[in-house]
């Protein structure tokens, strides 16, 4: 339910938009192909392109929800949003708690797969626990994700630092080696 009397910044939730988005993806197909067909019977009749209609303009279907061809559930959105919040915002030094974040994000990622902040942080879990296999291939799923959308679906951080902080994971996945230090991990991001 919306809360209208939240007070800004908010609590930094991924907002509820992506199941209206998919959809809008999925009519934006529907129209493109449309618009496909109508131009090569235009082409086989010999008639010339309509400069009032703006057929010269090239429609783009973007990657996004798997080229448009998928539609996101209102539910799944839900779900998938509410298991990453409990996911990040737990405190995993705690004992069992990042079992317990890994879990939720794996629900996440399950119940939404087309958005990328889950796959970094389940990448990011991986690496914590040298399954370096796994780890690059979630970093680099959720890499690809947000650079396709060219915006975060977690807003707490900007995207240049969501598309930074994936190619540190992608990285030292890649090396197949994790901090295991606070002051490693604070030495990422310094430059070699």
């Amino acid at each position: 339910m919306l809360n209208f009397t939240a007070l800004w910044p908010g609590d930094g939730k991924p907002g509820l938009w992506m199941n209206s988005i998919s959809r809008m993806g999925a009519i934006y197909s529907l129209l493109v192909r449309d618009e496909e067909i109508f131009m090569e019977r235009r082409k086989r009749d010999g008639l010339v392109i309509g400069v009032d209609r703006d057929e010269e303009i090239e429609l783009v279907i973007p990657p996004v929800f798997e080229n448009c061809t998928r539609v996101l559930g209102a539910g799944e959105q839900i779900v998938g949003r509410d298991m990453y919040w409990e996911g990040v915002v737990c405190d995993v030094s705690k004992k069992g708690m990042m079992e317990r974040a890994e879990e939720m994000l794996v629900k996440c990622v399950e119940n939404n797969p087309f958005v990328g902040e889950p796959h970094v942080v389940l990448g990011q879990i991986y690496l914590s626990k040298g399954r370096f296999e796994e780890a690059e291939r979630e970093a680099e799923k959720g890499l690809t994700l947000i650079l396709e959308w060219g915006s975060p679906w977690d807003k707490r951080m900007s995207w240049e630092g969501w598309i930074a902080w994936a190619r540190v994971l992608v990285m030292k996945a890649k090396e197949r080696s994790w901090p295991q230090t606070s002051w490693g991990i604070l030495n990422l991001g310094l430059v070699r």
